[in-house]
């Protein structure tokens, strides 16, 4: 077998370019968000530590999704405008999915506050990824043929 056709073989299996950018970008801020929860839950509440977390975070994950990932150009302001205010949104959507369900995991379910905020980091993670590509990050024509 020509190592060259199984290498790209194996790339399609295992997804596109923007799925590999994702998991690469995604892996550096899901370690500053836990990192960060970490070193500040040691300090102050861990919810107080969470929501300065997410918002450090959440502005860190846009210029990444932005300029690396989905690689999005806005042609003009309105465009941007519009862009960024599904950012916010989307994303106040899964910050609430992560802070409450940290508060579910440590005071309902008496989980460990780090281990805690892997798990809802991890489902996030999903979340974000394909509200990012389907409703953020929009292209012009985009089909379920380019995931």
């Amino acid at each position: 077998m020509n190592t060259e056709k199984g290498a790209y073989q194996l790339f399609r299996r295992i997804g596109n370019v923007e799925w590999i950018r994702y998991g690469f970008f995604g892996v550096l801020t899901s370690a500053l968000n836990i990192g960060l929860f970490h070193i500040l839950s040691k300090q102050l509440d861990y919810r107080t530590a969470n929501l300065i977390t997410l918002i450090v975070v959440k502005l860190t994950a846009y210029v990444c999704n932005k300029l690396f990932v989905f690689k999005s150009h806005c042609p003009d302001i309105k465009t941007l405008i519009k862009e960024v205010l599904r950012y916010v949104l989307w994303r106040l959507v899964t910050m609430g999915m992560d802070y409450f369900g940290l508060i579910l995991l440590v005071d309902g379910l008496h989980f460990v506050k780090t281990p805690a905020k892997v798990l809802v980091t991890g489902l996030v993670i999903v979340v974000n990824y394909f509200t990012g590509k389907l409703c953020v990050f929009k292209k012009h024509n985009r089909t379920l043929n380019e995931w």
